[in-house]
């Protein structure tokens, strides 16, 4: 495909207008997901960096490259109209998908499970979640940190079966089971030999050292948790009442491409 030297330069100035706007627009979305819905460590190791990148492809490569390819200011009015319309339509609709993946796959909650952390999303509420604010009274954080205690009664665990199976809620997104923030600190306290023999078992007990030090921490005055990420793995460090206080990355975790 040639283009005459004005043509080009109509092309590219189109393109340019259309790359600014959907700068401002990307800036805005990627402030919505690295702050507010993949907070760090999440971001990093449980899908904000791949929502961003979708995003990316859309906004930013997907649209003004539309624009590059059809904007032809030498045709009729109602010619490029339509194809102003058609670029619009077809970056609304891919940006609209991007950011509803990427919002919907957002951990509302970090749940510690058995002996486990690991994040809830939306679905994994079968639609029994109709707001994150349920979640609130649970936590002070955000996504809240929440602990969910799985019995040991036959009977109970076939109904949390059920409900698994029937309503399509995982243990993980079964309120029934959350407990308040003292049960959260009375879980770590116990699990702590767990958690202390996962973090040898990793190698990131250089990690803590690093961590504690940073922060003028002693490991007495500490309790820790592995965060099982979808995409990576970190460890969130409360205090002795269970208060979050921060996390540090294991020494193998890495975003998958």
């Amino acid at each position: 495909m040639k283009f005459t030297g004005a043509a080009l330069k109509t092309k590219l100035k189109a393109t340019a207008i259309h790359m600014s706007m959907s700068i401002a627009v990307f800036a805005f979305l990627a402030y919505q997901i690295y702050f507010n819905w993949y907070p760090q460590p999440y971001f990093e190791i449980d899908g904000g960096w791949q929502g961003i990148r979708l995003i990316a492809a859309v906004d930013l490569v997907l649209g003004p490259l539309i624009t590059f390819l059809i904007f032809d200011l030498s045709k009729r009015m109602r010619a490029i109209i339509f194809d102003l319309v058609v670029i619009l339509v077809i970056q609304f609709g891919a940006l609209a998908y991007g950011v509803y993946v990427t919002y919907t796959q957002r951990p509302v909650a970090v749940v510690l499970i058995d002996e486990f952390v690991v994040p809830a999303i939306m679905e994994h509420y079968g639609g029994k979640l109709e707001s994150t604010g349920q979640l609130s009274r649970y936590s002070d954080e955000k996504p809240p940190i929440i602990y969910a205690d799985l019995p040991l009664d036959e009977a109970q665990l076939a109904e949390i079966n059920r409900i698994k199976i029937e309503e399509k809620v995982l243990e993980n997104a079964q309120m029934q089971l959350y407990r308040p923030q003292s049960g959260l600190r009375e879980a770590l306290d116990r699990l702590q030999p767990v958690f202390y023999d996962r973090l040898d078992f990793f190698g990131a007990r250089e990690a803590l050292e690093e961590w504690l030090e940073t922060h003028g921490k002693s490991a007495d005055e500490v309790l820790i948790a592995r965060f099982e990420g979808r995409f990576g793995n970190a460890w969130l460090v409360f205090d002795r009442q269970g208060e979050y206080l921060s996390y540090f990355l294991n020494p193998e975790s890495t975003v998958v491409e």
